[in-house]
């Protein structure tokens, strides 16, 4: 009787770890599934961070990014999260894509 109750727990904490490790994997994925293929195919974007300070400034004819960078407002493409999002060639740090709020102004 023990050798069946062991074989029953065994099975239940197969399955937990199962369930455990498949939600993990889906919820990485859908907090950016959003973004285009076109783009980056998920793997070159991400929301910036005022914390790290990556500062986004709402100019007249697009938004200025804390190092300086302009990206020009036919340029980007609304954000459906109301937050900035920052696509970049891991490499050359070469803009492939910028997803912004609506613009307040």
């Amino acid at each position: 009787m023990r050798h069946d109750s062991l074989r029953v727990r065994q099975l239940q904490a197969l399955i937990v770890i199962s369930v455990a490790a498949s939600l993990a994997g889906t919820l990485g994925s859908v907090a950016h599934d959003w973004y285009p293929h076109w783009c980056c195919s998920d793997h070159d974007c991400r929301a910036l961070s005022e914390d790290k300070g990556e500062m986004v400034i709402e100019e007249l004819n697009g938004w200025r990014l804390w190092d300086g960078r302009l990206i020009r407002q036919e340029n980007s493409r609304p954000s459906p999260d109301q937050k900035y999002h920052l696509c970049e060639e891991p490499t050359t740090k070469a803009i492939i894509g910028f997803f912004a709020p609506p613009r307040s102004s």
